[in-house]
């Protein structure tokens, strides 16, 4: 049998569990605040909010700047809540093929693309990069694409807590305007 994945959890944990759920505070409350700032400090990230789902994460992600038709770019590998937090937000995703070595988006094939809406008179508003399995997006190349035509980047952070990229586990702010991660 090869399982999806497998789940650590110590007495530690159990603990912690019964703790939560004994007192009034299940879904808010202090621990959820100790939370977002023990992320902050793993990511090196100045603001975090926590949320019920990455679904539910993206989905305020594309909330705060999509507007109605635009085009967001995104990977076809990936769950289909990157997918559809555009649709959700009234936006219109499009495909990029994903690169043979690391599973994630094609930065070459983003260009094209890209050049392609381009050269029909339509401007792309984001690209939602899929850090896939482990393996972080080309995000030097993604940052630069962005600053080039001027479009938001999102780092769908969801399969690779923990990876580095250029040495660097705090990469994912670095490089994206918004970051989503998924416990």
């Amino acid at each position: 049998m090869i399982r999806y994945g497998k789940h650590y959890i110590d007495l530690n944990d159990k603990k912690e569990l019964i703790k939560s759920i004994s007192s009034d505070w299940i879904t808010q409350g202090p621990l959820i605040n100790k939370f977002e700032r023990k992320l902050n400090l793993f990511f090196g990230s100045n603001y975090c909010t926590v949320l019920s789902s990455g679904t539910a994460a993206l989905h305020i992600a594309m909330l705060s700047f999509v507007k109605k038709n635009d085009i967001i770019l995104t990977t076809p590998n990936s769950f289909i809540a990157t997918a559809n937090c555009i649709v959700y937000a009234n936006g219109i995703p499009d495909f990029v093929d994903i690169n043979e070595l690391n599973y994630t988006i094609d930065v070459a094939k983003l260009e094209d693309k890209i050049k392609f809406y381009r050269k029909n008179g339509k401007k792309i508003s984001a690209v939602i990069s899929t850090d896939y399995a482990g393996h972080p997006s080309d995000w030097k190349e993604l940052r630069y694409l962005a600053n080039k035509y001027n479009f938001k980047l999102i780092n769908d952070n969801c399969h690779s807590l923990g990876s580095k990229y250029l040495n660097n586990e705090k990469y994912a702010i670095k490089y994206a305007d918004i970051v989503t991660q998924s416990f």
